[in-house]
């Protein structure tokens, strides 16, 4: 396992954590340049649209330490660059931006003139079409003419090809052979991505080295396991339990805003989880005055030295190599489970017997996502802390108690390829065949069946030496296994607690069958994720879905409707409150069950920390009074200040970070926590459609917003209501008062032209009576439904 190393990459949103991964499995060569895809371990449509992670992504990677460095320079120095390293990254960066603003499909001249203006925008000297030279035995022979040269050093030779292969670079190596040039950049506008080859002509000049250093070269090979992870507060469950699967972290900042909120919040559950961490700044291509004070802010806060922060661009690739390299030097090898059970010489009798008992159970696993396969059934993703596993393996779930036999097992390259076996410190999936997701619980520990009966088995009879009745032994032996299970268990995760619920109701062609399957199936992927059954009288059955935020309820909604075709209304969100009503305390999930007028209300709060600018404070501190948000501490943290604060939990899901981000340009970040609860000061809001309660649009809100509420939703119903022959009278009621109405007036028959041309007007006051009668009597029968397409529009944030 010396040769393991297991790491994330962890950040705020938008830190170019997804880029960094891209160039490493480039730079790697996990993935082949004409493969290669911008955010390519992003697998999910929503993460390409929104350009966020979403989902936690697994990747095994090979690497050699002298990869990209000549034999010879490695030999006289393990430390040094790569050759021209950062002319060719200011190449690179200058073909990524024409690829970026021009796209692909254009002919090669059009590249070639672009390029030109970009090498001249970013101060490169370059040469456009020059003769180069080719040299035979010191005579020359022949002449060459690439594309450009760069700095007197670099030939760059462009191409418009579906993909470059063999031919096109060897005729480049062939070129530099017979030149005075040593590096060469093939870059290549292809049909489905940019793709640049690095040429270097350079070992045949120098002295081959021995046979041992090449022995030494082939023999060192690193398999770097990389779990790239979301940025967002709302997806921090994700974060952490890749934390759990891993010994290393990188720590990317971006340089272009310095510490943000959730590096702050990811710092702090790497160092819990007691990982390594590697300190870096991204975006260093771009010319950033700030960059120096942010290193330094960088360094302070990971307690290193400034050297020690690694500067990358992760869009041109460059000091990646190096980071790669010091996480190799940094980062320890993969730990087992021994390792947090050592230390027994001074355990009683009975204690070292459990410990020797567990050094003979090796096949253990921890369970750290899953995913569903129509063939293979569901894969779980695995961290192998003992002993290995293989196809065809009897094992179990210690929490599910799920037994199966294992149909395949294999690794992430980045996608799945089957494998022998998965040995110890390793990451990859196990194909279980089960179909049942319950079966499958994030956390839980994949044991060798053999391991798993062993509890059964314990007795601890064997161990006093004195005769016991069969009752007391098998008391004994019961509670050894019970011992033995939590002792055989990994450290898991905590279950989660959501804090925002909104019910889901089958719409269209969707059933109440198709929406729960797909909640179920969804699950898989998103362990925070938790529904119960829910019921409307205008909707019907539904499901009441908890969430950990707001965009964490959007990506689940569009997941539903991308990836299972589900039709579906939502509620108004909510929060769960506790209350006592009639001397008894209980907790109140569905707005509608919240009491008329209960003794007490208690809300959760939570812990806030917002990170903004200094320009931006007094805007940022405007929202105080818009959000109930009790701000306890200001701080300088860097180039930013750090307010700590207190807030509800109910103001967060009223479009707090929209109006946080808006005020502060978008520079402001915050982070949050529950903290306990407080007394509120609440009331049910219910809505009346012609004498009937609208179950669906019943929702708990601030005493001091009922009237502001209540009207805007009357108003919106009087504006998508169709008119009757009946009035419809539509209240806000709130405490058995009602304190907004809005009426719909009944729609009127035309009743002809009497009165005019000579006709008698008594005729038509008595049909104007008749009309009035029969309005009276349904008036007194009248029922309003509320169609599906009313409420999507009234349910709109």
């Amino acid at each position: 396992m010396e040769n393991i190393r297991n790491f994330v990459i962890i950040a705020h949103i938008d830190s170019g954590k997804s880029t960094l991964a891209d160039r490493m499995l480039e730079i790697t060569g996990t993935v082949e340049a004409r493969s290669m895809r911008p955010q390519y371990l992003d697998k999910l449509d929503l993460e390409r649209e929104r350009g966020i992670t979403i989902k936690m992504a697994p990747v095994r990677m090979l690497w050699h330490p002298d990869r990209g460095i000549t034999r010879t320079d490695t030999q006289n120095n393990a430390e040094s660059d790569l050759l021209y390293e950062d002319l060719t990254y200011k190449i690179r960066g200058a073909a990524f931006e024409v690829r970026k603003r021009l796209g692909l499909g254009h002919k090669e001249s059009v590249y070639r003139n672009a390029l030109t203006q970009e090498l001249s925008n970013q101060g490169l000297q370059y040469e456009a079409e020059k003769n180069v030279g080719i040299f035979y035995d010191g005579k020359k022979v022949g002449s060459y003419q690439p594309d450009f040269i760069v700095g007197n050093k670099v030939i760059v030779e462009l191409k418009a090809l579906p993909e470059i292969g063999r031919p096109q670079t060897e005729q480049l190596w062939s070129y530099l052979k017979g030149s005075e040039y040593k590096l060469a950049l093939l870059v290549n506008f292809g049909s489905k991505d940019l793709e640049i080859k690095r040429v270097v002509y350079d070992t045949a000049r120098l002295p081959r080295p021995s046979a041992s250093i090449q022995r030494d070269s082939a023999e060192v090979e690193y398999i770097l396991n990389l779990i790239d992870t979301p940025g967002h507060s709302d997806f921090s469950y994700e974060v952490s339990r890749a934390l759990n699967a891993v010994e290393g972290a990188i720590l990317l900042i971006d340089g272009t805003k310095g510490i943000q909120a959730q590096t702050l919040s990811n710092l702090r559950a790497a160092r819990r989880a007691g990982l390594t961490i590697v300190g870096a700044v991204n975006k260093t291509d771009l010319d950033l005055p700030q960059l120096p004070r942010i290193i330094k802010s960088a360094a302070d806060l990971l307690g290193v030295n400034e050297d020690e922060i690694f500067r990358i661009s992760a869009k041109t690739g460059h000091g990646v190599a190096q980071l790669l390299e010091e996480v190799i030097k940094k980062v320890p090898p993969p730990r087992t489970y021994a390792d947090s059970t050592q230390n027994n010489a001074e355990k009683s009798p009975r204690e070292s017997a459990s410990s020797l008992r567990q050094s003979a159970m090796p096949s253990k696993a921890l369970t750290f996502d899953s995913l569903y396969d129509d063939h293979k059934g569901i894969l779980a993703f695995v961290r192998a802390f003992d002993g290995e596993f293989k196809a065809g393996d009897e094992v179990t779930f210690l929490a599910s108690g799920a037994k199966f036999k294992i149909k395949e097992v294999g690794y992430f390259v980045p996608e799945t390829k089957a494998s022998q076996k998965i040995g110890m410190g390793e990451i990859g999936y196990v194909a279980t065949g089960l179909k049942e997701p319950a079966m499958v619980k994030i956390g839980d520990t994949l044991l060798a069946r053999t391991n798993a009966d062993l509890p059964a088995k314990v007795s601890a009879g064997n161990l006093g030496g004195q005769a016991r009745t069969d009752a007391e032994k098998s008391q004994r032996v019961s509670a050894s296994g019970q011992r033995e299970s939590a002792n055989l268990a990994l450290p898991g995760y905590q279950e989660v607690a959501p804090v925002v619920f909104i019910s889901f109701y089958p719409d269209g062609a969707t059933k109440f069958e198709d929406l729960k399957k797909g909640l179920e199936r969804l699950r898989l992927t998103d362990a925070a994720l938790s529904f119960e059954p829910d019921a409307n009288e205008a909707l019907g059955r539904g499901m009441k879905v908890g969430f950990l935020g707001q965009l964490h309820f959007e990506i689940a909604a569009s997941r539903l409707k991308d990836e299972f075709n589900l039709e579906f209304l939502t509620s108004f969100p909510s929060i769960a409150y506790r209350v006592l009503d009639n001397g008894i305390k209980r907790t109140i999930k569905q707005p509608q069950d919240f009491p008329e007028k209960p003794e007490k209300v208690w809300q959760p709060m939570i812990k806030v920390e917002i990170l903004v600018p200094e320009k931006y404070l007094s805007q940022v501190l405007g929202l105080k009074n818009v959000f109930d948000l009790e701000v306890k501490e200001i701080e300088n943290l860097g180039e930013n200040l750090l307010i700590s604060g207190r807030m509800p939990l109910a103001e967060l899901i009223r479009d707090f970070d929209d109006r946080m981000k808006s005020v502060s340009a978008g520079f402001a970040s915050f982070i949050y926590e529950l903290d306990g609860e407080e007394l509120a000061d609440v009331e049910k809001l219910e809505i009346v459609v012609v004498g009937d309660v609208v179950a669906a649009l019943t929702r708990i809100v601030q005493k001091k917003d009922l009237e502001h509420e209540g009207r805007a939703t009357v108003e919106r119903l009087k504006e998508l209501l169709p008119k009757e022959q009946f009035s419809q009278a539509l209240q806000a009621k709130a405490a058995g008062r009602i304190i907004a109405r809005e009426t719909i007036p009944a729609m009127k028959k035309a009743l002809g032209d009497f009165g005019k041309n000579g006709g008698d007007r008594t005729r038509k006051m008595k049909l104007w009576k008749k009309q009035q009668r029969g309005k009276e009597r349904l008036q007194s029968m009248a029922r309003v439904e509320l169609s599906p397409e009313v409420f999507r529009e009234i349910l709109k944030k």
